[in-house]
């Protein structure tokens, strides 16, 4: 497993819990991940079931350890608190961040984050 390709699993993870914590979903069956994330990210819809489910676990783990997410039983986990969607001033990358994470771009580290989407004013 490449570097790359658990960055980019992280983000899509990260973005799949985002918008599932929005429609009031906030537990998660690690086993099931894989097929979720197939089903929605075109990114995906022609990988390896087992080499998803193999940065499925990766990913997980370090979503654990940076308390993004803790675990409830063997095989399922929820959200430990609210994901923000930033975009960074710097280099324009999107990240997903939980409550407990320091506000840093997940690209490069720059601490200059603003929400995303901007939220317009509307006169």
């Amino acid at each position: 497993m490449t570097d790359v390709r658990i960055r980019e699993l992280d983000w899509y993870l990260r973005d799949h819990l985002f918008r599932q914590a929005n429609k009031g979903r906030q537990e998660f069956e690690q086993r099931v991940l894989p097929s979720e994330l197939v089903k929605t990210y075109l990114r995906y819809r022609n990988d390896d079931l087992d080499q998803i489910s193999q940065l499925v676990d990766i990913v997980v783990g370090n979503l654990l350890h940076q308390l993004v997410i803790k675990k409830k039983d063997v095989d399922s986990f929820e959200l430990s608190g609210t994901l923000k969607r930033l975009q960074c001033s710097k280099c324009y990358y999107v990240s997903i961040l939980a409550e407990a994470e320091e506000i840093a771009c997940l690209r490069c580290n720059s601490r200059t984050l603003d929400e995303f989407p901007k939220k317009s004013i509307k006169h």
